[in-house]
């Protein structure tokens, strides 16, 4: 006999009553495990390995790994906080850094490598403003939202993520990887996935307060120094683009437009408190003073061909900075992505070109150093090239990606003072073996 409609609906209700866990039954989370409804642990791992076939500083091998592990809490879920969700993430790093044994270059030949340690990285709240965006603020890097290019992602050199340009003037290598540092972020309408603009504030110094000959990532070694010192260091970026199709697609274009301003002092490269140039014997020694330092940058992507499991794409960036305060004065990258090569629709090609340009007070040193009795090379420019493919050996879970990289120029013509303190470290032909393992 079957039920009446009242029936019926009264079967359903005692139906849900027999089975709350189903209604209590956590979401899958977007990566990683689901702990409990609304917390999730995300784990990556990272194998780099690298030889230097000639040029650089020596040939040889290094190896390094990391272990980079995100715990993500949705608050409403897990403590009925409307609009909140936090991130604590935890880096483990081992083995030797390939760029300061073998290559020598601004350009790191691996976007992974720092000192082996474990280390807090970021560790944040966030509170969704509704439709206006969102404000969120804790332990953050800039790495992870600001100057990104997203086609890039799969190149290893690490100047394609954090740029040289910045990491070489901001102290301790500006709020990136490693070293993240106290600050906030507001992201107002939607700078992911169409039009919006990010606004972030950060503590200057990420290393804290640490001698002129220590290195900033042992003087916060475990990123728990919480450094407030360094003064202000300030970022805007304008988004607008299209959105991307689907999920995990590429957006058809997209463009942003960005400000940097560090309020605190910086150095002359050149120039010392009297004018006089840093390399003439009667000079004080003390670089002049400039009161803040400051830079611009572009960014652009396109796809320009998509097919049901194929797309190629072009990015472009560049960045500028004043030349009497700063060693490098410009950069540009550009380069091609191929998405499903050879009918493989997960994996990517990636064809990259990075150069850093010295600014003419850094040239002006070196010319002042030869003419008052210390020839060096005059600092020009850096070139990073890397062509690598990203084999998705078990898509989401595990990948290979060999590489090729040829460093022109390391360091802008720096000398390798064990060789020569006039000759400039010769030119750097890399190979390499990147393993990505997911879970």
């Amino acid at each position: 006999m079957r039920p009446s409609p009242p029936g019926a609906a009264l079967t359903l209700l005692l139906a849900l009553a027999a089975h709350p866990a189903a209604a209590e039954d956590p979401p899958p989370c977007p990566a990683g495990i689901a702990l409990a409804p609304g917390l999730c642990v995300s784990t990556e791992t990272t194998l780099d390995t690298v030889a230097t076939l000639r040029g650089g500083l020596r040939s040889g091998a290094a190896a390094i790994g990391q272990v980079w592990s995100d715990l993500d809490a949705d608050l409403e879920r897990l403590a009925g906080l409307d609009g909140w969700r936090g991130r604590l993430s935890l880096i483990g790093i081992y083995g030797r850094q390939p760029t300061s044994t073998l290559t020598g270059g601004l350009a790191p030949a691996s976007n992974i490598e720092a000192l082996p340690t474990l280390r807090l990285f970021e560790a944040w709240l966030e509170r969704g403003l509704g439709d206006w965006g969102s404000l969120r603020f804790g332990q953050l890097a800039a790495d992870t939202e600001f100057a990104i290019l997203d086609g890039a992602r799969t190149l290893v050199s690490g100047t394609f993520g954090w740029p040289v340009a910045l990491a070489t003037t901001l102290p301790a290598g500006g709020p990136a990887y490693p070293l993240a540092t106290p600050g906030l972020r507001l992201a107002l309408g939607t700078p992911d996935t169409g039009h919006g603009l990010r606004l972030g504030l950060y503590a200057g110094n990420p290393g804290g307060r640490y001698g002129i000959d220590t290195d900033p990532q042992r003087h916060n070694r475990y990123g728990t120094t919480f450094s407030l010192s360094g003064g202000a260091f300030m970022i805007a970026e304008g988004v607008i683009g299209a959105a991307p199709p689907e999920a995990d697609a590429p957006r058809p274009w997209v463009a942003k437009l960005g400000a940097w301003y560090h309020n605190a002092s910086v150095d002359s490269p050149r120039h010392d408190t009297t004018g006089l140039p840093l390399a003439d014997p009667a000079s004080s020694g003390a670089p002049r003073r400039y009161g803040n330092n400051h830079g611009a940058y572009a960014v652009a992507e396109a796809v320009l061909w998509r097919a049901e499991s194929q797309s190629l794409a072009i990015f472009a960036r560049g960045f500028a900075q004043p030349q009497d305060r700063n060693v490098i004065a410009w950069q540009a990258d550009g380069g091609v992505v191929w998405r499903g090569p050879l009918g493989r629709q997960d994996d990517t090609a990636v064809l990259g070109v990075s150069r850093a340009q010295a600014g003419s007070a850094a040239r002006g040193y070196d010319r002042d150093s030869g003419a008052f009795g210390n020839p060096t090379p005059t600092r020009r420019y850096e070139t990073m090239i890397e062509l690598n493919y990203d084999a998705a050996v078990i898509p989401d879970r595990l990948a290979l990606r060999p590489l090729v990289q040829v460093l022109v120029n390391p360091a802008a013509r720096q000398p390798d003072e064990r060789r020569s303190a006039t000759a400039p470290l010769p030119n750097a032909a890399l190979v390499g073996l990147r393993a990505v393992l997911t879970f």
